[in-house]
This record gives structure tokens, sequence and C-alpha cells, in this order.
């Protein structure tokens, strides 16, 4: 079968190719509540999962948006690392990688990618019974994505059991089905804008080849802001705040207008009535009120429209067809402020369908790598410039080895060799950006820190010189080989997949993470409550020892650093690999010190990778009943994220008031507590 999935960050589609066209597959339309029931909507797959609220077991796509209280969506977004202002500042002046985001489900955080296979699975499973298998997708992605979102977009896809023939841009898809349908050669211009994300990208169509040659995006703009800008429009209509919502009504309210936004939408709708959810007096809300709140929003749209064309030469009269795609694209004003920029009419929806277009267009994609169509060629270009950062006066120059839109695959060759002599490593800082701007601008994407070993410490810098070539592949995958000019040795041939701070491969440790996040579709998660926050289970504690509460009902909590305590003694040439058995001697320690509080420990997962065998099944078990919470980062952020959530005091063998400034609460009385070991023994001073 050939398949093709539009991953998107409010609802996803998938499609696929039957010999003669294509089809859109209804993987979730059983669960379609009435209220949803409009032209059109069976065929999405919400990007949503939650928690049922009573039975504590996960839920996907319809379920999840419209019946539980903390549905989690916009996952596809959080597939970007963090914002390098959330990384600590050694890191970031290192060009290391900011870590993934962590979705919490229930009481447990998960990492994005995990999440979003988890949604690749249900969609997998939807295809099951329409009595099909999809082994094997073409997947889409937005055209201005960052390296890591590509990455672990592929790499949740292949959790889930998909493998995926091509990862390609979203508006190229579009313009694929478009073309397929109504045969036409020319430039088109696609404005994609959906739940998430905004790009215009302009390709040209000629003797059967696709070919991009200008993208621009913003990676965060898109229907949750217009949710959010109408919301507010309401509550202030109703003299409401959102501070006043319980978060049962607040989930209830955010689908209510999620509903009235896509009643303004339709045409010859200029008003609606807006019912407050558990009752009040209704509210007409009018078009033109709604398009007063959303225009600056519009207006931050019409910037990169604007920039697409500027960065080619072209004007709105060099187009031949203007695609308008996306649920957000959809809106009135967008439409007519879109062709008013342009001094033309888009193609009419009922010819491009909006929600459909990217799905088909990936099936056909799909149905061309496996030469069923022989005349059609689809090539695509890079997104970003490829680059590698350097030292220029207190900023980190950008230099440039191969520039946006090179079409794919494409490859760029540069040397390098040491700085000095007796320097036993030549760095490779990989950056994606704009070759603009500076390489430690908060819009470029820093890839890789590659080290390449040096043959002759003690010779020349130039008789260490490394050819190295950097080739990007057909879906935007990255590769580098490096050679030693002199000696012709290969140094390193790898694919680039990395994007923790401590290197560890997105895919590392995901397999078993992912395998105990379906497990809760049938099995109940644990539910604790403190102050309103999630709390995971308490990890390796005895179940007769009960728990202090406090004075407001909730109970007392410590955070532990596990990753630490398992490390204990050992520097990172240590032949010593981590020890389990050091954390329960720890963890055994501080229920004496702490009687009757729950102890929540965090361990990174390349600790848990690197346990010996005789001691994985143990740590596994912990991790996959959440005993133990494993996390991707190798700074202390995450640790101490979750020590603010559950405002608990943290324990770890590691000096952590270097952090007081973004963690102010560590200087509180008796909130950090560095533990020592001394002669087997645990001491909290």
């Amino acid at each position: 079968m050939t398949f093709g999935i539009d991953f998107g960050t409010s609802n996803s589609v998938v499609a696929r190719w039957n010999g003669h066209g294509t089809e859109v597959l209804r993987v979730d339309n059983e669960g379609l509540p009435a209220e949803w029931n409009r032209p059109g909507f069976d065929e999405l797959f919400p990007s949503v999962v939650s928690m049922r609220d009573v039975q504590r077991t996960l839920c996907f796509g319809w379920d999840a948006k419209c019946s539980t209280t903390e549905p989690q969506d916009a996952v596809k977004r959080m597939l970007a690392s963090k914002h390098r202002a959330a990384a600590d500042e050694g890191d970031v002046a290192r060009g290391v990688t900011p870590e993934e985001h962590q979705v919490w489900l229930g009481d447990e955080p998960f990492r994005s990618t995990t999440v979003a296979a988890a949604l690749f699975d249900r969609m997998r499973e939807g295809v099951r019974r329409n009595l099909r298998e999809m082994d094997e997708a073409v997947v889409t992605v937005p055209a201005n994505a960052t390296g890591a979102a590509r990455y672990r977009t592929r790499a949740a896809a292949r959790l889930a059991g998909i493998r995926v023939k091509a990862l390609i841009n979203e508006p190229t898809a579009a313009a694929i089905s478009y073309a397929h349908e109504y045969p036409g050669e020319g430039r088109f211009l696609v404005f994609d804008w959906g739940g998430g994300t905004i790009d215009v990208t302009v390709l040209e169509h000629y003797d059967g080849i696709f070919d991009e040659v200008a993208s621009r995006g913003i990676p965060a703009l898109g229907g949750l802001e217009f949710d959010w800008a109408l919301a507010r429009l309401v509550l202030s209509r109703l003299g409401k705040h959102p501070d006043e919502l319980t978060r049962r009504e607040a989930r209830r309210w955010r689908r209510h207008v999620e509903l009235t936004k896509i009643a303004l939408s339709q045409p010859g709708v200029t008003e609606e009535l807006f019912d407050p959810p558990g009752g009040g007096a209704p509210v007409v809300i009018h078009r033109d009120e709604f398009e007063t709140v959303t225009e600056h929003l519009v207006r931050q749209a019409l910037v990169p429209l604007k920039e697409c064309l500027g960065d080619v030469g072209l004007t709105p009269d060099s187009l031949d067809a203007v695609l308008m795609i996306g649920g957000t694209s959809q809106i009135p004003l967008v439409r007519r402020e879109v062709e008013r920029v342009l001094g033309r009419e888009a193609v009419h929806p009922r010819l491009c369908n909006p929600m459909t277009a990217v799905a088909r267009g990936a099936a056909i994609t799909a149905a061309e790598i496996d030469g069923l169509l022989p005349d059609t060629t689809i090539s695509v270009a890079a997104s970003h410039d490829l680059g590698l950062s350097f030292e220029a006066g207190g900023r980190r120059g950008f230099a440039t080895v191969i520039p946006r839109y090179s079409t794919l695959p494409a490859r760029g060759s540069r040397s390098a060799m040491p700085a000095r002599r007796d320097a036993r490593t030549v760095v490779l800082e990989i950056v994606e950006g704009d070759s603009a701007r500076a390489a430690d601008d908060e819009r470029t994407f820093p890839l890789a820190r590659l080290e390449l070993p040096v043959p002759q410490p003690g010779a020349e810098p130039s008789a260490n010189l490394f050819d190295v070539d950097y080739r990007y592949d057909r879906n935007g995958i990255l590769k580098v080989r490096a050679v030693h000019r002199h000696g012709g040795r290969e140094i390193l041939n790898e694919e680039i997949d990395c994007f923790g701070p401590d290197g560890t491969p997105i895919v590392n440790g995901l397999d078993r993470e992912l395998e105990r996040l379906l497990r809760r579709i049938t099995e109940p998660a644990p539910q604790v409550e403190q102050a309103g926050l999630r709390v995971p289970s308490d990890p390796l504690r005895s179940g007769e020892q009960e728990t202090e509460d406090r004075s407001d009902g909730t109970t007392s909590t410590v955070v532990i650093d596990g990753s630490r305590i398992m490390t204990a003694g050992r520097t990172a040439a240590s032949p010593r690999p981590p020890s389990y058995a050091l954390l329960t001697s720890a963890l055994a320690a501080a229920r004496k010190k702490y009687p009757g509080h729950r102890l929540v420990t965090v361990v990174k997962t390349d600790i848990v990778d690197s346990v010996e065998h005789f001691e994985r099944d143990l740590l596994d078990r912990a991790i996959g009943e959440g005993e133990v919470i494993a996390v991707p980062s190798a700074s202390p952020h995450a640790l101490l994220n979750i020590a603010t959530q559950l405002d608990a005091p943290v324990v770890s063998m590691e000096n952590l008031m270097r952090f007081r400034t973004p963690y102010p609460w560590l200087a509180d009385p008796g909130r950090y507590v560095q533990l020592a070991r001394v002669e087997r023994e645990w001491l909290f001073p």
C-alpha cells in the first residue's frame, strides 16, 4: 500500500494511492461528536492525546479533544527543541542544543517524540480498522521546520512501526495534489496556514518536475493564536477573566471558542451566538469584532508572504496559481488580505481542499517513489542555510556550506584543521538557519557538535587537514563524512540524529518509553494530586509507609537527583558504570531523613542505558511503572523544573546553587540539600 500522512499541529490526515487517484482514510470518524459533525471533519484525526478524567486511561483524537479536562495538543510544535534561552548559558556558548520538550500525561512526563509516536501508532491502528496495513508512508513537515523537528518526526513514525519513505514539505505536497487533479504547468505560490505554523512557498512545475524555489515561514503562529484572541474577546464581553475558570470550564470554553471561530469562518456567516458553557446569558459575536482582534496576526502572516516573493525577485504577476491550505487560511480575513496583497484570487477550496490536499500530495509522492507515476518527478529544496559556527569577536559567525533553496539531494565541502599545534581534536559546530544572521541568533538551530580526533597531535596544523563532506539526502537528513587529507583515512561517516545536550540519539530509550505510554490505554494511570499539579508515583518506597500530609491536605514530596547518585564517585573517564544499587541505598537513607514524604526520583536516559545488564531489568521495571522518571536532559533543568512544579525540595550530589538565578527558590531554607557520601554513609547536611 502507498500512504501519505499529513501530521498536523491540530489535525492529521491519512491518504493512500489506490492506483487511479487518492482517497482519504477515516481513521477516527466513529469518535466524531455531533457538534463537530461538519463537512470533511470525519476525515480528520485530531492530533490530541489525553488522560480520561475518571478512568485515568489514555485516549486520542476526537475523544481526547472533546471529552477530557486536560487535552494535550500542539505536540508537533514541541518536536522542535526548546528555545535557546531555556538552555544553560554554558551550553549555549558551546553551541549545545537545548533539550527536547516534555509532555505531562496524568502523573508522568514523556518526551514529545514519544507522544508523537503514540499519535502515529493510533493512526496506524485506524488504518487497520479500514482493513489495510500502513507499514510505510511519506510524511509531511512544515517547509521551515527545524532540523530537530524533521528528525524527530521521522523517529516518531519509525517508533510506531511506520518506515518513512520520504519527508516532504507540506506546501510542496499541496501543490502536487493540485497539479495532479488539474494538470497544468507553471509557478505556484502556496500559502499554508494551519493550526500551528505558517509557511509560504513558491514552486515551479515543469515537465512533471516539482521544484521549490523559495520558502519563508513562522514556526509558532496559527489557529491556536486565533482561538486565544477570540477567547479573550468573548470573556471580555461576558465580564470574565481566564483565571476565574476552572480547568474543566477552561477546556469546555476552549472547544466552544474553536467552534465559534469555525462558524464565523463560513461563507455568508457574519455573526454567531456564543452560549457560555455552564450557563449564563449568551452574547452575539460579530465577524468584524473577530477580525479586529485578529488582524495583528494576519499582518504577521503577510511578512513571510512578501519575503518569499522578494527572495527570488518575483512579482504576483509571475504566479500561475495561488493555493491556500490549512484551516487558518480559510478565515475570510486571511483570504481577503492575501488576495489583496497579491492582486489576484486564490484557487477555490473546492479545487484544492485546504484540509486534505497535503495528505493527498504525500500519497502521490509515495506512488512516485514506488514507480507508479513514471511521468512525474518530485524535487524539493533545502529550507535553511547549512553552515558552521565559528568565533567572531564575541559573537558566533555563520559560514555557509549548503545554501538555502539548494535542490535535494545537495552537498557541500569544507576543509578543517586544528587551530594550533598539540590540539587533539577539531570541533565542527554545525548549524541550520539564515546565513545573514549570527550563528548564535535565536533563530539559528545548532544541529550538531562533532569532534574529529587529530591523527598527529604534535605535527603542524596543516599536517592534520581534514576534507569534510556535508550531504543532505532527499529527505533533508544530513550526513557528514570527514577524511584525513594526507593519510586518506576516513575519520567520520555518520548521519546526524543527535539532539540532546548529552549527545544521546533521539531514539535511544524511546521504545521503552512508548511501550509504557501505550500501556496506559488499558491500564489506569495512578492519580496523585498536589496543589493542582501532577505528581509522579513515589519510586521504590515500601507499600506500607504512609505519607505525611500538609495542612492543606496535600502530600509532602522530595525530588531526588538519581543521576548524580548513580554515578557517585565516578568521573567521566571511569570505567565503572552507573550503579542502581547506589540509588537504592541512597533512597533508603532519604526515607529515614524524610519519613512520611513521597520521594520522586529523576534519572537521565543515558544513565539508564549505561547500567550493568543485571540491573537493567530492575531499573526498566521502575521506569515502566512510573516509579522513576527518565529525562533526556544532561543539564539539571529538567530536575529543577519538576521540583518547581511540585513545589518540593531537591536533593542532589551536585552543587545546584549556580542555577539560583532562574530558580531563586534554591536559596530558600530547606529547598536544596546537597547530599554527600562518606565511607558508605549518606549524609544530609
